[in-house]
C-alpha cells in the first residue's frame, strides 16, 4: 500500500524544518553574543547539573580562601604584637640586670623603677590587643579584655582558661581546621604565676626601700624564660602561616581546575558556534528554496 504525500503534508514538513532551523540559528546566535552555550539546566540537564556542582564547590573554595586570609591577618597581628612585648621584656631584662648592680645611684634606681613600671603597663596593654574588635589573647572569650592591671600592678586574667576550650578554629579546607589564636594565659600567666606575676615581684622589689638585690636578681630567670616562651609562640605562628600558604596554593589549584571544567561546559566555543551558525543558515536557505518549489507546484496544479 503506497502512501500519498499531499501538498499540505509537504508544506507542513517544510514549515517544521524552517522553524527548527530558525530556532537553531537563534540559539547559536545567542550563544555567540552572550559567550554562554549553557544558560539554564533545562538546556542540557547533564551538563547543567555538573555546572551547579562546580559552582557549589567553587563557593566552598571561596569561603576557605576568605578564612585563610582572615587567619593569616590575625596570626600576623599576634606575631607582631608578641614581637613588641618581647622588645619590652628584653628592655626590662636589661634594666633588671642594671638594678641588680649595687652601685646604682638613687636617681638611676628611680629611672629604672619608672621605666620598668611603664613597660609593665605597656605589656599589659599589648596583651589586650584586638583584631576586628576581638581580643586575640583571651582564648574563646573575645568580647572582654583578658588582662586587667590595677594601680599596684596586680594582674587579673578573665579570658578562657588554658585548661578549657580556648582555641578558636576556622575551616581552611575540606575537613581541615586551623586555630586562629594562641594561649594568652599560658604565655603571659596570671595572678598566680607567669611573666605578669614576675613583673609584679620585680616592681615591688624595685620600690622596696631596703633594695633587696637578691629579690631583683631572682626575677631575671623568669623574665628570660618569658622571652623564650614568646619566641616559641612566634615560631608556632610562623608554622601555621606556612601551612595556611600551602593550603591556599592547593585550594587555588583546585579553583583553577574547577573553573576550567565549568568553562568547558558553560562557555561558547566561538569557532564551533560560527561553523554551526553557517550550517543552520544553509539548511534554512535550502528549506526556503524547497518551500518555494512546493508552492510553485501547488500554484501550477491549481491553474491546471
Amino acid at each position: 500500500m503506497s502512501i500519498r504525500i499531499t501538498t499540505q503534508m509537504s508544506s507542513n514538513l517544510m514549515l517544521t524544518n524552517m522553524n527548527k532551523n530558525l530556532s537553531n540559528i537563534y540559539s547559536t546566535y545567542e550563544q555567540i553574543t552572550s559567550g554562554k552555550k549553557l544558560t539554564s539546566v533545562g538546556q542540557n540537564p547533564s551538563d547543567g547539573t555538573k555546572v551547579m556542582k562546580y559552582n557549589k564547590q567553587l563557593g566552598q573554595l571561596d569561603d576557605w580562601s576568605k578564612n585563610i586570609s582572615t587567619a593569616k591577618d590575625e596570626l600576623s597581628q599576634s606575631y607582631d604584637t608578641l614581637g613588641l612585648i618581647q622588645e619590652n621584656l628584653q628592655r626590662i631584662n636589661e634594666l633588671t640586670m642594671s638594678a641588680a648592680n649595687s652601685y646604682n645611684s638613687e636617681d638611676s634606681l628611680k629611672a629604672i623603677r619608672d621605666e620598668v613600671e611603664q613597660r609593665t603597663k605597656t605589656i599589659a596593654q599589648l596583651a589586650n590587643t584586638k583584631y576586628q574588635d576581638k581580643y586575640i589573647f583571651g582564648g574563646s572569650n573575645t568580647a572582654n579584655a583578658p588582662f586587667a592591671l590595677d594601680d599596684d600592678l596586680n594582674v587579673t586574667y578573665s579570658g578562657t582558661s588554658q585548661d578549657g576550650s580556648w582555641e578558636r578554629n576556622i575551616e581552611i579546607s575540606e575537613g581541615v581546621t586551623m586555630p586562629l589564636n594562641i594561649n594568652g594565659q599560658e604565655i603571659f600567666g596570671d595572678e598566680n604565676g607567669g611573666i605578669f606575676a614576675t613583673l609584679k615581684e620585680l616592681n615591688d622589689a624595685l620600690k622596696n626601700p631596703d633594695m633587696d638585690i637578691k629579690a631583683i636578681s631572682d626575677c631575671l630567670d623568669p623574665i628570660q624564660a618569658g622571652i623564650k616562651d614568646i619566641t616559641g609562640a612566634q615560631a608556632t605562628i610562623s608554622s601555621r602561616v606556612q601551612r595556611l600558604d600551602a593550603t591556599s596554593n592547593i585550594n587555588e589549584n583546585a579553583t583553577l581546575s574547577l573553573k576550567e571544567l565549568k568553562s568547558n561546559l558553560e562557555e561558547t566555543d566561538m569557532a564551533e558556534a560560527a561553523t554551526q551558525l553557517i550550517m543552520y543558515q544553509t539548511a534554512l536557505q535550502a528549506s526556503l528554496q524547497a518551500g518555494a518549489s512546493i508552492m510553485q507546484q501547488a500554484s501550477l496544479l491549481n491553474y491546471i
